[in-house]
């Protein structure tokens, strides 16, 4: 039972290996290195690329297929595996999502999702699932997910007048076009090399997204950076309030970066401590031990001639003519809200 005056307050944790992250750029930028710069031996590696021979004293594991990667997936269960690892990184994930529909399209005797007109969707329907289910099992089982993608150029325009002077000057090449009477800007946009299908699960599971390219110092010299926040030109985000939105790429900057950030919430609200979601906790709910305590609730009302308020709240939470002894397993949860309201109803009518 959740109990509201019981909460502590959140405090920042200081290890990174806290923070969920999806780090995106163009080949042989340095992404998988800079994975393991930033969490050493603590990170398992799942690869779907054959790339990884200079990953210099890495943990890989090689998949080549769904099946693999649920296979290691099922691992992660083992409180061996909990103990040697805190962070589980797909690289690449483009390349996993491709096994997902492989995978799918098998089941419905297709060659890629879509193909057949018979399935009213139900392929593309089992194909959200999937990926959703597979990529969620890393934090379910208490790690913390990093995903690494590729990074694509798409041409965007967009009308003048709705883009801000800043925005604009924000833009490092662009073009003026029009059409139909309307000015647009035209440029180059990054994004991750994924359909949003196989995106939007993984952006609403992450902290931060990290876009690694290339740029030019105050000399006019190249140099690799991280972006971590979005422009017109990328997506990038952060969880860290106050973070660089420019940094260096390497381990130790981007490290110092967070540390920073996460300095300004303040010392008394901090903890040392590694955080996964795994550790927000959920009540499991067992249907035999509530099924059990509604019935003995169903006694006391009965031997006090007031069985007539129970089944009125039966009727409200299961709905008219169902009843109580007829819950199934699945209308658990209906079970836990009708437990409760028996106990409030008891407390108030002094039904011991």
């Amino acid at each position: 039972m959740i109990d509201i005056l019981g909460i502590e307050p959140v405090k920042v944790s200081t290890d990174l290996a806290s923070y969920s992250t999806f780090i995106y750029g163009p080949a042989k930028i340095g992404k998988s290195t800079l994975v393991h710069e930033l969490y050493g031996d603590r990170v398992l590696h799942v690869m779907t690329e054959k790339r990884y021979k200079t990953l210099s004293g890495a943990h890989v594991v090689y998949v080549s297929k769904w099946s693999e990667f649920l296979d290691v997936m099922r691992q992660l269960r083992k409180p061996q595996v909990k103990e040697r690892y805190d962070v589980i990184s797909i690289d690449t994930v483009d390349n996993l999502a491709d096994y997902a529909e492989k995978y799918v399209a098998s089941k419905w005797e297709e060659e890629s999702i879509g193909e057949r007109t018979d399935t009213w969707g139900g392929d593309w329907r089992e194909l959200k699932q999937t990926w959703k289910d597979g990529i969620s099992m890393i934090e379910k089982n208490g790690f913390t997910a990093v995903f690494v993608s590729h990074s694509i150029q798409e041409t965007t325009k967009i009308p003048v007048e709705d883009i801000t002077e800043g925005d604009a000057n924000s833009l490092s090449d662009y073009s003026e076009v029009t059409e139909k009477g309307v000015k647009y800007l035209e440029f180059l946009r990054y994004k991750p090399d994924l359909n949003d299908r196989y995106m939007n699960p993984i952006n609403k599971m992450v902290d931060n997204i990290l876009f690694l390219t290339n740029a030019s110092d105050s000399a006019g010299n190249e140099k690799r950076v991280i972006r971590t926040r979005e422009s017109l030109q990328w997506i990038a985000g952060s969880t860290f309030e106050g973070i660089q939105s420019v940094i260096d790429l390497n381990a130790k900057d981007y490290e110092d970066a967070v540390s920073e950030a996460i300095q300004g919430y303040g010392k008394e609200n901090l903890t040392e401590e590694r955080q996964a979601n795994f550790d927000v906790k959920t009540e499991e709910l067992d249907f035999d031990a509530l099924m059990e305590e509604a019935k003995s609730f169903a006694t006391k009302f009965y031997n006090v001639d007031k069985l007539d308020l129970l089944n009125a709240e039966v009727e409200s939470i299961f709905g008219v003519g169902n009843k109580l002894t007829e819950a199934t397993p699945k209308q658990v949860e209906l079970l836990a809200v009708a437990v409760d309201r028996f106990k409030e109803i008891a407390n108030k009518e002094g039904i011991a």
